[in-house]
């Protein structure tokens, strides 16, 4: 038996007048494309991505016109326009290289055999369908610890070798996940700054396993606890195929829609599940193993700049951590 949980973000906001804005989003020193730029509206449900060749949509409710558009691409530094300045039909946004400055890190450690560490989570009962309509751009981040010392000769800094997500079921012809790691909010113990400097998406054809990152090349190395997190790319025509679906799955099937409310951390949550059949709908299903909190801590945003909501069910990912001893950088 399997159970299905669906991430449901199925027109919020349609009630009001909406405004269309266009643009790309280009690189200011080539004017070449920027794929997948992360856009919308700070802590709201309104984000997307761009698509390959840099182009763009998103539809944003009237009352929020006064507000400001953020666009955010790995690599790149932040810019942020006024909504009511967007007056062009197909705007063009230039997005500046970000000049990092490397700070050298040394791992030392006896001479010995080079060793490797797993951490995360291998469990798995269900996946995770994203239905959205209008937006784009959800994220599901892990929390990766050496809580209580499981790995006893693990000690940071450490190498981030590879990362691997487990896909639940994937009916697409292919489909897209971007990996992003996280520092951890010292306050809110939430994800917080990017640390990769590279945009990394793998595309693949798989129908259900295990999809791994080698960051091998990278040389990445980790000084702290971290959020390994896992990015939707979807493209225009996939999130159509995928509503249509999903509507007429509702429509053909209405008693296997359940309304679940339980009650996670004193609050309560409104899940939508599916009681039986769906597993053929369009979209890629996300490994989740549900009630694994008390272990491993998950979060997950809906869109680009939606606010992160701790989650009971925990996405199935791992990392792979070694302790080679050699000189590499650390991206600040």
């Amino acid at each position: 038996m399997f159970r299905l949980l669906l991430f449901l973000l199925c027109g919020a906001n349609l009630g009001f007048s909406q405004i269309l804005i266009r643009g790309h989003v280009v690189d200011h020193t080539s004017k070449l494309p920027i794929a997948f730029t992360n856009i919308g509206i700070e802590k709201t449900a309104i984000g997307t991505l761009s698509n390959e060749d840099g182009s763009f949509s998103i539809r944003i409710p009237e009352q929020l016109i006064k507000d400001t558009l953020i666009f955010s691409a790995i690599g790149y530094t932040i810019s942020k326009k006024q909504i009511q300045a967007l007056t062009n039909s197909d705007f063009i946004i230039e997005l500046q290289e970000q000049t990092i400055q490397l700070e050298e890190v040394t791992i030392t450690q006896k001479k010995e055999k080079n060793k490797t560490f797993e951490l995360g989570n291998k469990s798995v009962g269900g996946g995770t369908l994203e239905t959205d309509t209008l937006y784009t751009g959800a994220v599901m981040a892990l929390l990766i610890e050496n809580e209580n010392s499981v790995q006893k000769d693990l000690h940071f800094p450490i190498y981030l070798e590879k990362a691997s997500l487990r896909i639940f079921r994937n009916n697409l012809p292919s489909f897209r996940i971007r990996l992003r790691i996280y520092s951890i909010d010292k306050a809110s113990k939430q994800p917080s700054e990017d640390l990769l400097r590279k945009s990394i998406v793998l595309e693949s054809s798989m129908k259900n396993g295990w999809l791994t990152f080698d960051l091998s090349e990278l040389k990445f190395v980790v000084t702290e606890p971290f959020f390994i997190a896992f990015e939707r790319i979807l493209t225009k025509a996939d999130r159509a195929l995928i509503s249509r679906s999903y509507q007429q799955f509702i429509y053909d099937h209405p008693n296997k829609i359940v309304i679940d409310t339980i009650v996670f951390e004193g609050k309560k949550i409104v899940r939508q599940k599916l009681k039986g059949g769906g597993i053929d709908l369009p979209g890629t299903f996300i490994g989740i193993a549900s009630g694994k909190s008390n272990n491993f801590t998950c979060y997950t945003r809906k869109t680009s700049f939606d606010t992160w909501e701790k989650v009971r069910g925990i996405v199935t990912a791992t990392v792979t951590l070694s302790n080679q001893s050699t000189t590499s950088f650390l991206h600040k």
